[in-house]
């Protein structure tokens, strides 16, 4: 048979709490160890955290600024379409005038242009004569052109 001897038993106990110690200090260093790096993924998490709110306020701030150009350039976009339309309504009245004014001309008398085309010769210089001639005028008229004309240029 064998016996146990108390000393064995000390020595065997006092291994076992020297191997329970060990493991439990080799736990709180792996502890230790898993809480610093833990702490140091918190850290990279917070300043990470902080880096995207302080671009989150960058943008905020060139939207803000772009929302304000945008609006800028509307509402001048606005005034330069109002100024548009006043141009354009201008231009078809003067368009509106000008035709009128073409329709007038095309139904004016022929008459009228001949008489027109006569005293526009009288005031060149033309002579009687070449008045008649060119513009298909009883003579008596263009002697009555002439003498206007005369009336005309000779101060009173």
């Amino acid at each position: 048979m064998f016996i146990i001897s108390p000393f064995f038993v000390l020595c065997s106990t006092l291994v076992l709490f020297v191997v329970f110690i060990v493991y439990f200090y080799r736990q709180k260093i792996d502890f230790q160890r898993a809480n610093e790096k833990l702490q140091t993924q918190i850290d990279a998490q917070e300043l990470f955290l902080n880096e995207l709110q302080s671009s989150q306020k960058i943008l905020n701030k060139q939207l803000s600024d772009l929302n304000e150009n945008v609006k800028t350039q509307n509402t001048e976009n606005e005034q330069v379409s109002k100024q548009f339309e006043h141009r354009v309504k201008a231009i078809q009245q003067e368009n509106i005038s000008q035709k009128e004014l073409l329709v007038q001309l095309k139904n004016q008398q022929p008459q009228d242009k001949l008489y027109s085309r006569a005293f526009k010769l009288v005031e060149l210089g033309a002579d009687i004569d070449e008045v008649v001639r060119e513009c298909d005028i009883p003579l008596a008229e263009a002697e009555m052109l002439m003498s206007v004309h005369r009336n005309k240029t000779t101060p009173s």
